[in-house]
C-alpha cells in the first residue's frame, strides 16, 4: 500500500522511521510528504507542497495526517474521506469537534477513519474503549492526560523546583510547546476528555461545555501543604454520565498517595474507566514525544493493512453537559493568605475566585 504523510514535523518523522521498520510482508511506503518546501533537503522527490497532490493521488490508499491545527487538517481529513482514503490522526483539536462527521464519512465511502492518538498519546485506549462499550456500560472516567502538565507537577513535587523552573525543564526536555497555554489551562485536557467521553456515552460534546481550571496558580508552598495532607496533586480530567446528561470536568485534583493516579509521574499519562460489567479497567503509558504517538499512529495503520480498522459505534445524541448539575465533589480552596480549607459544594464562581484550588478524590 502506498501511503501519504502530511507533516513533517516531531510526530511525523517518528512515523516516517517506524513505518519504515515494519515487517516488509506489510507492503507499504510513504511516497509522497505534505510540508513546507524548506523540508526538500530532507524528503527529496517525495516531497509536496499542495494537498492536492496526495488526495488526487488514487495510488494512495491510506494518509497520516500529523499537521497539528484545525483548519488545514479538517480540509485533508474530510477530501482524503471522501475519496476513499483512509485516514490516521492524532489530532484531538480537529477529532473532538468533529469525530461522528469523520465516521460517516468513512463508513460512506468504504475506508477506515482511525484517531487511537488523539486521546492518550501512545495508550491503546481508544480501540479498548470502543470494542469495551458493545458489552459494557462505561459510566466514569478518570484521566491523567496530558504528559507536560503531569511532568512538571512531578518536577516541582520530587526536585523543589517553582513552576517557571519545571515549565522551563520540561521545554528544554521537549514535553512542553514554546506556548503552552494549552497544555497548561486544560484546553488539551478538555478535547482529549471530549473524545473518550464522546465514544464512552454515545453522545456528542461540544469542548465549550466542559469546565476547565489550570494549574499555573500552583506553587511549592501549596504542594507541601497538600502533601503534609497526605495527598498527590494532579492534573486530573474526570467525565461522569448522568440520565441523558454528562457531567465533566479538568482541574487540579488532590488523591490518597495510595491511589493509583498517585504514582502517575513525568509524562505519562493514565486513565481509568468504570464499567457496569467488569468494574474498574486501568491504562497506563507514556502521553507526550514523538515515538509514543507514533506507535499508535502505526498501529492503526497495521489494523488498516490488516483489515480490522472497522469502527462501528454510532454516538446517538447531543449529550448536555454540566447543566443543572450542581457541584457535589469536595475541594481544598487556598485563599490569598496561602491557607487551605476542605469545602464542599461550592459554586464555580467561588472555586474560580480563590487563589488556587484542587478537587478531592479520595
Amino acid at each position: 500500500m502506498k501511503i501519504g504523510l502530511f507533516g513533517y514535523g516531531t510526530i511525523g518523522r517518528g512515523v516516517y522511521t517506524l513505518i519504515g521498520q515494519l515487517d516488509k510482508s506489510y507492503n507499504c511506503e510513504i511516497t509522497k510528504v505534505f510540508d513546507l518546501p524548506i523540508k526538500k533537503d530532507l524528503l527529496g522527490d517525495k516531497l509536496v507542497t499542495v494537498i492536492d497532490d496526495i488526495v488526487n493521488d488514487d495510488e494512495i490508499g491510506t494518509v497520516v495526517e500529523v499537521l497539528g491545527g484545525h483548519d488545514v487538517p479538517y480540509e485533508v481529513i474530510t477530501k482524503c474521506l471522501a475519496k476513499g482514503k483512509s485516514v490516521i490522526t492524532a489530532n484531538k483539536e480537529v477529532v473532538s469537534q468533529h469525530l461522528e462527521e469523520f465516521i460517516s464519512l468513512a463508513h460512506a465511502n468504504d475506508c477506515s477513519f482511525c484517531f487511537e492518538a488523539s486521546a492518550g498519546g501512545g495508550i491503546p485506549v481508544i480501540r479498548t474503549l470502543i470494542d469495551n462499550i458493545k458489552v459494557n456500560d462505561v459510566n466514569d472516567i478518570y484521566g491523567i492526560l496530558n504528559g507536560t502538565t503531569n511532568y512538571i507537577l512531578t518536577r516541582m513535587d520530587e526536585d523543589g523546583l517553582s513552576f517557571d523552573e519545571a515549565l522551563k525543564l520540561a521545554q528544554k526536555n521537549g514535553f512542553a510547546e514554546a506556548n503552552p497555554t494549552a497544555d497548561l489551562e486544560g484546553l488539551d485536557i478538555v478535547r482529549k476528555i471530549n473524545i473518550l467521553s464522546s465514544i464512552a456515552f454515545k453522545g456528542n460534546i461540544s469542548n465549550e461545555d466542559i469546565y476547565h481550571y489550570g494549574i499555573t496558580g500552583v506553587n511549592k508552598q501549596i504542594l507541601e501543604s497538600i502533601k503534609e495532607l497526605g495527598y498527590a496533586l494532579k492534573f486530573v480530567a474526570s467525565s461522569k454520565k448522568v440520565g441523558n446528561s454528562a457531567i465533566i470536568r479538568v482541574e487540579p485534583t488532590m488523591v490518597r498517595l495510595n491511589h493509583p493516579f498517585a504514582s502517575i509521574k513525568n509524562e505519562f499519562n493514565a486513565v481509568l474507566f468504570t464499567g457496569s460489567t467488569n468494574g474498574d479497567l486501568m491504562f497506563y503509558g507514556k502521553g507526550a514525544g514523538s515515538i509514543p504517538t507514533a506507535t499508535a499512529i502505526v498501529s492503526d495503520l497495521v489494523s488498516i493493512l490488516e483489515g480490522r480498522s472497522y469502527i462501528g459505534y454510532k454516538n446517538e445524541n447531543a449529550l448536555e453537559v454540566n447543566k443543572n448539575a450542581g457541584n457535589t465533589y469536595t475541594y481544598y480552596i487556598v485563599g490569598n493568605d496561602g491557607k487551605g480549607k476542605f469545602r464542599e459544594r461550592v459554586s464555580d464562581e467561588e472555586l474560580l475566585a480563590a487563589k488556587f484550588y484542587a478537587r478531592v478524590l479520595d
